[in-house]
C-alpha cells in the first residue's frame, strides 16, 4: 500500500500538519494548537453531526411504532423491510446518517495519528520507528505556504509539549499516567448518555439494542485505544467529545444524563421544547399511519373473499356477493 502514502499524506496528513504549526504559531503551546485544530474541524462537519444527533434520537423515538411493525409482519421479511422504509421515510429519518459522521471521523483520526507521530518525530517518520527529533525548522517551510511565517526559530525543532499538561513532555508520546485516556472515557459516557432519549423507549430492533449497548462499552474502548495512542491523539479525542456535549446540548438536550446526575432535571436545555414536539407528532403519526395501514389490509381481505370493495361493511359486502351469486 506504499503508493498510497503520498496522497495520504499530501491531501490529509500535512494539511493537518500545517494547520497545526499555524495554531502553534498563533498560541505558542502544542496543546492548545490540538484543540484549536478540533474546533476547526467540527465546526467544518457541524451539519452533519447535527443531522446525525436528530436522526438517532429519531429512530429511537419510533421504538414503539417499529414493535407494532415487528409485532404484524415479524413473519414476513421483505413485508416487514418494506415497511420500515416506508415508516422511516414518511418521518425523514436516514439510517444511514448516524454512519456518516463515523466514516469521516475515521480517516481524520488516523491521519491526525501520522500528523502527530511526524510532528514529534520528523516529516516523514514512520510510525514506530525510533524517535529521534521532532520537526524542524526545514521541514516545517515544507509545509507552510510563503505567506505564514514558520513558528519554528531556524535552527530549532518544535516544541510538542502542553505546558499545561505537567506530566508529559510531548503530545507524541503516550500518557504514561493514562489520566488523559480515563477523562476521555468518562466524556465519551457523557456524550454516549446524553444521545441516548430521556424517556427509555423498550424496543425489539437489534440495531436499536446495539446502539444502546455501544453507549456503556464504548467508552470502555476509548480508555484503552486513548492508552496505546499518543497523547495528541487522545487529547483530540476529548475536545471533539466535549465539543458534542456541548452540540447536544443545544440539540438534543441531557437525554438520559439526569438520571445519573438528578440535579440536571430542573436546568431546562434549549432543546426541551422543540424534541418534545417532535417527539410527540413521531409517535402520532407512527400510530396513524399503523391504524391506516391495518384498515387497508382489512379492505384488501374483504375485496378478495367479494371481488369488489366493500361499500359499507364487511359483513354487508359478504352479503351482498353471495345475493349476486345466487342471482
Amino acid at each position: 500500500m506504499s503508493f498510497l502514502e503520498g496522497p495520504w499524506d499530501a491531501f490529509l496528513v500535512h494539511p493537518l500538519m500545517g494547520l497545526a504549526l499555524v495554531f502553534y504559531g498563533l498560541v505558542r503551546d502544542f496543546g492548545l494548537a490540538i484543540i484549536l485544530v478540533t474546533i476547526l474541524i467540527r465546526l467544518i462537519v457541524y451539519p452533519l453531526y447535527r443531522t446525525q444527533i436528530r436522526s438517532q434520537r429519531a429512530m429511537q423515538e419510533l421504538g414503539p411504532a417499529m414493535n407494532q411493525l415487528k409485532a404484524k409482519y415479524g413473519k414476513d421479511r421483505q413485508r416487514f423491510a418494506e415497511e420500515q422504509m416506508k415508516l422511516y421515510k414518511e418521518h425523514g429519518v436516514n439510517p444511514a446518517a448516524g454512519c456518516l459522521p463515523l466514516l469521516l471521523q475515521l480517516p481524520l483520526l488516523f491521519a491526525l495519528y501520522a500528523a502527530l507521530v511526524q510532528l514529534g518525530c520528523g516529516l516523514g517518520h514512520s510510525i514506530g520507528a525510533t524517535c529521534l527529533t521532532s520537526l524542524t525548522h526545514d521541514e516545517a517551510l515544507q509545509l507552510l505556504p510563503s505567506i505564514i511565517p514558520n513558528p519554528i526559530p531556524e535552527g530549532g525543532t518544535l516544541d510538542t509539549s502542553a505546558h499545561w499538561i505537567p506530566w508529559l513532555t510531548g503530545l507524541h508520546e503516550r500518557d504514561p499516567f493514562y489520566i488523559l485516556p480515563v477523562l476521555a472515557g468518562v466524556a465519551q459516557l457523557i456524550a454516549s448518555v446524553m444521545a441516548m432519549p430521556a424517556k427509555p423507549v423498550q424496543t425489539d430492533d437489534p440495531n436499536q439494542r446495539m446502539f444502546q449497548s455501544m453507549a456503556y462499552t464504548f467508552p470502555i474502548m476509548t480508555v484503552f485505544l486513548g492508552a496505546s495512542f499518543p497523547a495528541g491523539l487522545t487529547l483530540y479525542w476529548i475536545a471533539t467529545t466535549l465539543f458534542q456535549i456541548v452540540q447536544q446540548y443545544f440539540v438534543s438536550g441531557w437525554g438520559q444524563l439526569p438520571k445519573y446526575l438528578p440535579f440536571l432535571r430542573g436546568i431546562p436545555t434549549p432543546a426541551d421544547k422543540a424534541m418534545k414536539k417532535e417527539t410527540e407528532e413521531i409517535v402520532r403519526e407512527g400510530r396513524a399511519d399503523l391504524e391506516r395501514t391495518e384498515r387497508s389490509d382489512e379492505n384488501g381481505d374483504d375485496e378478495g373473499e367479494n371481488g369488489e370493495p366493500a361499500a359499507t361493511g364487511r359483513g354487508q359486502g359478504r352479503r351482498r356477493g353471495r345475493r349476486r351469486g345466487k342471482r
